[in-house]
């Protein structure tokens, strides 16, 4: 099972864990402005030793991405 949450309208997930390592997936949207843009940076593999650390960490991946010019 996955925490969902959105951010600036771009949906990601926490996928629960069972080792104490956190990682994150963004899913962006595939309308055109957004999919010109490329792909948000993955979660590192090490991951994050707290939820709440990926959920910042996907937060920040997100703004990155979307401070990309399109196209």
């Amino acid at each position: 099972m996955r925490e969902t949450g959105e951010y600036k309208g771009v949906s990601f997930s926490i996928p629960h864990n069972d080792d104490g390592v956190w990682h994150y997936r963004v899913h962006p949207k595939r309308d055109k402005l957004l999919a010109m843009r490329g792909h948000p940076q993955p979660a590192p593999p090490q991951g994050f030793a707290s939820r709440d650390a990926a959920v910042r960490a996907a937060r920040k991946a997100i703004d990155s991405w979307l401070a990309r010019p399109s196209g």
